[in-house]
């Protein structure tokens, strides 16, 4: 059996209270904390009850951010460990302080520095001193399952040994106007698999657990195993018959070693609209047959807290272990003839071995974990000393296809202008998007999701005949701002009272690679990750790290789009004046090296410490590539415009280091400044590894040798990444 990682401690705030003892004790009472809001204001005296956190929440940060801390302070009362790598879901963000600064047409971008969804994680990595990689996922309502999916596989590759991993999500005015606008609100409160039921409970809070691979003096539970599957199917609609849903729950028994008949509760994801819960049931039998466990959902007390809900479903499940407990399904009174389905009604006290915790979203984006009680199969300890272990290096990736869309046009007259030094900058034409796509099947698609569905298909094409990507994986730095931007102007333009449902489902992170998914038919992992300028190389680096559990062709990609109103606010490397700039990249990789192919292999990825000179903050890259001058024949660096001073210092320090003349290419001087400009370059490596030669930064218009040795893609922004491209 397939080892796991121990919970050591865990961290829960949700409307039913802070801790896990008091959201415990209020479960036991088959309390709901469903309530109004009290934060900001709804201009609709009608609107219905949500679960906000009750209490008091700083607002020095964003409430996401606030969230997130207050469940990572219970951790660290519980434990002294710092991670060395943190994964969390999100979905809003910094949303909520966003919006009031858009209605207050507040136009300086320092105003808005929390508003991204990475800031939740790169906060909480700054508060318990992690260096290491954070990673923010936004898989809908099922990130936080996929967090904890993802950091499973970390502990397991060896690449950590310890990670926080979970979710926040706090209340906005897009995510309640946004469900509501989708008429799947329930006006008396969710009422999960009731036959009555008629919508979800909009909801808030977080929940974080420590993972480590070594069993601390007294664990928790363990996390066994996780499955990731997606739908294929429709943007905001699941399955019918819940084959997504039902494909995780098999991939995740299966990673953990066991049978449904070992399975002792479901821990459902329940959220009370009528065509969740039926897909779910449907689901569930299918999967148990006669032989179903006891199951609930708690959405009928904490409501739907987006992506934080299968993180704190997760602390849930593991005190269901720890306490061998079953929580009631708040809400639930009349059995749905339909559904052939009844759940716990009530709490219960009964021995529980192992949970199956299932979480569904938007794009059809499925994820469930196994979480088990502890076994003693490890010795160690939860405090270990500061001497860290050599991480293994991550396995190389075969590229089978590459392709790119920049403001110079689609991959061949990008790479044309690539060659001949001159500017890929720009903002794409509508008219190359759509000359790629189907008008049919983008009518209702804006800028970004055309942007990542032609870059699918591009590479696509460009891959050899019959490869298919099982998994989709794709960063972007800030999603679809189109959407957003209607959505929420729609909004204020109407008192506040309500939006559009097709621009809501379409500014979710993950809506374009749900689109993605749907062209290719590809209905494994589907993945979206989003960082500002590494929000690229986290895709890659998870794309390395489950594909080596995997072992299947996926499509890695990045793109950003630029919005006139927005772009400057968010990103501080777009300056208003300058040429806009915006496109992407996409990859379709083979998980290890196949002969006569370009590998990619992510080297490095960590935070960068200002407390340290340029060459002590590269010390990590620098062992880890003593052989740099056999290995390559130029490096190309990008460096954001914000950190244009720092990332200088660090080119020169690489050189010193090496004692290297190599030549060093500064990409986004040729790409322009958008977040994903990494993606761009991947592809630009890909070709030039290839064709053996870079365009020579010292003569312009000329092109260089590389003697047939690679390119390491280095990333000088706030996080340091490298990436290296070498001959096959």
């Amino acid at each position: 059996m397939t080892s796991g990682a121990y919970i050591a401690a865990m961290g829960i705030i949700s409307p039913l209270g802070t801790g896990s003892d008091s959201t415990y004790q209020a479960l036991k009472r088959g309390e709901s904390g469903l309530n109004a809001v009290d934060f900001f204001q709804l201009n609709r005296p009608d609107f219905p009850k949500v679960g906000m956190v009750p209490g008091t929440i700083k607002n020095t940060l964003p409430r996401s951010h606030e969230l997130a801390r207050i469940a990572a302070g219970q951790i660290m009362a519980q434990c002294s460990l710092v991670p060395d790598a943190v994964v969390l879901g999100g979905t809003t963000g910094g949303m909520l302080t966003c919006e009031s600064l858009l209605k207050e047409k507040e136009t300086d971008p320092e105003r808005f520095r929390y508003h991204g969804l990475g800031t939740v994680a790169e906060d909480i990595a700054d508060l318990m001193g992690c260096t290491g990689p954070a990673i923010t996922v936004s898989t809908a309502c099922s990130s936080g399952n996929t967090a904890l999916a993802i950091a499973l596989e970390m502990i397991r590759s060896g690449r950590a040994e310890t990670v926080l991993a979970g979710g926040a999500d706090a209340l906005c005015r897009m995510t309640c106007f946004g469900f509501q606008s989708l008429q799947v609100v329930d006006p008396a409160g969710a009422r999960p698999f009731d036959k009555n039921r008629s919508g979800m409970s909009v909801a808030e809070g977080a929940g974080l657990l420590l993972l480590v691979s070594q069993r601390p003096e007294n664990p928790v539970a363990e996390l066994s195993g996780s499955g990731l599957s997606c739908d294929a199917y429709h943007a905001s609609s699941p399955h019918p018959e819940g084959n997504g849903a039902f494909d995780a729950m098999v991939k995740a028994m299966d990673d953990a070693g066991i049978t449904p008949e070992q399975i002792d509760y479901i821990s459902l994801h329940g959220t009370g609209t009528e065509a969740n819960d039926k897909a779910e049931a449907m689901a569930v039998n299918r999967l148990f047959n006669k032989n179903r466990p006891a199951a609930s959902s708690v959405k009928g007390a904490t409501g739907h807290p987006m992506a934080a809900a299968g993180a704190i479903e997760a602390v849930i499940s593991a005190m269901a272990v720890s306490k061998d407990f079953i929580p009631g399904n708040t809400g639930f009174s009349t059995p749905d003839p339909e559904l052939n389905f009844i759940p716990v009604p009530n709490p219960i006290q009964q021995p529980v071995h192992r949970v199956l915790s299932n979480t569904f979203g938007f794009g059809g984006n499925n994820a469930a974990i196994v979480i088990s009680k502890a076994e003693n199969r490890r010795a160690g300890t939860c405090c270990r000393d500061a001497t860290r272990v050599q991480k293994p290096t991550m396995g190389p990736m075969s590229v089978l296809g590459s392709a790119c869309v920049t403001g110079a046009g689609t991959t061949a007259d990008s790479l044309e202008a690539f060659y001949k030094g001159r500017s890929l900058a720009g903002m794409i034409t509508d008219k190359t998007l759509t000359d790629l796509l189907s008008l049919k099947k983008v009518r209702r698609m804006k800028r970004f999701s055309r942007l990542m569905l032609a870059l699918a298909v591009l590479a696509g094409k460009d891959a050899p005949p019959g490869i298919s990507p099982a998994s989709i994986i794709g960063g972007t730095g800030w999603g679809s701002l189109s959407e957003t931007w209607d959505f929420l102007s729609r909004l204020f333009a109407g008192n506040e009272k309500s939006s559009s449902p097709i621009d809501f489902v379409g500014s979710v992170h993950n809506a374009a690679l749900g689109h993605v998914a749907m062209e290719l038919g590809a209905k494994g992992a589907n993945i979206t990750t989003t960082g500002g300028d590494a929000s690229f190389e986290q895709a890659l680096w998870t794309a390395g790290i489950l594909g080596q559990k995997d072992h299947a062709p996926m499509m890695v990609m990045g793109g950003d789009e630029h919005h006139p109103d927005l772009s400057f606010k968010f990103d501080m490397s777009v300056i208003p004046g300058e040429t806009a700039a915006d496109g992407g990249g996409a990859l379709v990789l083979a998980p290890g090296a196949v002969p006569g192919k370009i590998t990619l292999t992510p080297r490095l990825f960590m935070k960068y410490d200002d407390r340290l000179g340029p060459k002590d903050s590269l010390a990590g890259l620098i062992r880890e590539l003593p052989d740099f001058n056999d290995r390559y024949g130029a490096v190309m660096a990008g460096i954001p415009r914000t950190c244009t001073a720092r990332g200088k210092d660090l080119a020169e320090a690489l050189t010193n280091a090496f004692s290297s003349s190599l030549p060093i290419l500064d990409y986004r001087s040729l790409t322009g400044q958008f977040a994903t400009a990494p993606a761009v370059a991947a592809v630009l490596a890909v070709d030039a590894v290839e064709n053996n030669r870079l365009p020579n930064p010292n003569v312009p218009g000329q092109c260089m040798d590389l003697h047939h040795r690679g390119i390491l893609v280095l990333g000088l922004g706030r996080y340091l990444t490298a990436v290296e491209v070498m001959p096959g």
